[in-house]
């Protein structure tokens, strides 16, 4: 081994390479940047405001993506985004998709949604899997996410509406159901909890940061969206384990005013739909229970019938529609409306298998880089890790009611965990030997907060 190298270490699941010949090349920093920045768009759904406000398409996205994905290309991004089995797992699942098309139920449609897919969505594992080098990119990272988070709750406070109890968006196509909406909000909105943690954050930062996340939480309720309520109880269980007793307090009152608040506050279909979730009576909420459960039974029923490849990427809906009305039913024709079984019943149980293989390894990797970092005392890292963590958890919890397997959000949320754990691994193990990159050294563990 040549002096000055450092050793891999085995993480749990991949040899980390702690030396690295792109951290100070310049290139690769622009490369940084235009991930970054595309990353920004697609979590901010900036064009989609431009658009409504403007009328004017800017395709902000085509200009900043192309010259993202060349130069992470040219500048190790791959190699550094498939260092994890997540990665892999999430390619093999990609890759089924495109397998399993040429037998769909209709061929031309499953075709169209992996191209779309591949052209728009996946990318963004490579993009965003291949980004930070070191903790101090991860923290820009983690800014961008949370600016991204901030513009979402603006956009939702200029351009709301109000549909039958439910708050929805005007000015976007992608988040604009109040279910899409709730849940991005779940996934974004634990970035900006990690300018409240740790320390050194200014009285002023945190109490604005509360005010945002407070306002976001009440967003959220007010789609009365019964899966985005499951992803909050999800998140405030993950609260409770993570914090000292002192903070479960702290929590279980800011939870119960939070509570009265929304019982004396918000529109009665709001409650009754929330409500119906815990078996109360509300004619709209009992109708779409029931066409949920219908859903899910029949797309548990297609992935029993159709198990290798299922009925084809993105033809449940239809497939579901022709098939009940060829039984003399009028059909629903709608989504099967919990990711998995969208999964398992269009791409088949193979497809599956990798979709949660590379979610659940991307959530491992994370929590024993939170486990190290927490054990040896780097505060601002298991901060880090722990957001990460909350907002998956919240997220997955809420496509159990959610048919968007396919989106950008995942994959991206994957690559984060590889390029998250790369920086934080690098770094941990730099501090040790003298050679950190950032100036992150341990703080003494008592000093962690839990």
């Amino acid at each position: 081994m040549a002096p000055g190298t450092l050793a891999p270490v085995d993480v749990g699941q991949i040899p980390f390479s702690f030396d690295d010949a792109w951290e100070t090349e310049p290139i690769r920093k622009i490369s940084f940047y235009f991930c970054l920045a595309a990353l920004f768009l697609r979590l901010g759904v900036v064009p989609e405001l431009i658009l409504y406000v403007t009328h004017v398409n800017t395709y902000l996205l085509y200009l900043v993506a192309p010259l993202a994905i060349v130069s992470t290309l040219l500048k190790g991004g791959v190699r550094r985004a498939f260092q994890s089995r997540a990665s892999y797992y999430w390619l093999a699942f990609f890759v089924w998709m495109a397998l399993a098309s040429p037998f769909s139920s209709w061929p031309g449609g499953s075709v169209a949604t992996v191209i779309t897919y591949a052209r728009v969505d996946v990318i963004f594992l490579v993009l965003v899997g291949g980004m930070a080098l070191n903790w101090n990119e991860v923290r820009i990272i983690f800014r961008v996410i949370a600016a991204a988070a901030v513009v979402n709750l603006v956009s939702t406070r200029l351009f709301e509406k109000i549909d039958e109890g439910r708050v929805s968006l005007e000015s976007s196509g992608s988040i604009g159901n109040s279910n899409d909406l709730a849940a991005h909000l779940i996934l974004v909105l634990p970035f900006l909890l990690f300018f409240m943690t740790g320390r050194g954050r200014s009285i002023v930062v945190r109490i604005v940061v509360l005010g945002l996340l407070l306002y976001g939480v009440w967003i959220i309720l007010g789609t009365a969206s019964r899966g985005a309520l499951i992803g909050l109880a999800v998140m405030f269980l993950c609260l409770l384990i993570h914090a000292s007793l002192p903070q479960r307090l702290l929590l279980v009152v800011v939870a119960g005013v939070m509570a009265l608040v929304a019982l004396a506050v918000l529109p009665a279909m709001t409650r009754n739909r929330l409500s119906s979730i815990f078996g109360a009576k509300e004619k709209e909420a009992d109708e779409s229970t029931e066409a949920r459960k219908y859903l899910f039974r029949t797309s548990v029923k297609y992935t029993i019938e159709h198990p290798v490849f299922g009925v084809g990427p993105a033809q449940f809906a239809s497939f579901e529609g022709k098939t009940s009305r060829a039984q003399g039913f009028h059909g629903n024709w709608h989504e099967s409306h919990c990711a998995y079984t969208q999964v398992s019943s269009e791409c088949g149980v193979p497809a599956l298998i990798f979709f949660t293989a590379g979610l659940g390894s991307a959530m491992l990797l994370v929590l024993r880089t939170y486990r190290r970092a927490k054990r040896e005392g780097y505060l601002e890292i298991a901060n880090g890790c722990f957001c990460y963590l909350l907002a998956m958890a919240g997220y997955l919890g809420a496509l159990l009611f959610l048919a968007q397997a396919y989106s950008y959000q995942l994959p991206a949320m994957v690559g984060l965990a590889v390029t998250l754990s790369y920086a934080a691994m690098r770094t941990m193990r730099s501090s040790h030997t003298g050679q950190a990159s950032i100036p992150l050294a341990p703080v003494p563990q008592g000093a962690i907060h839990r």
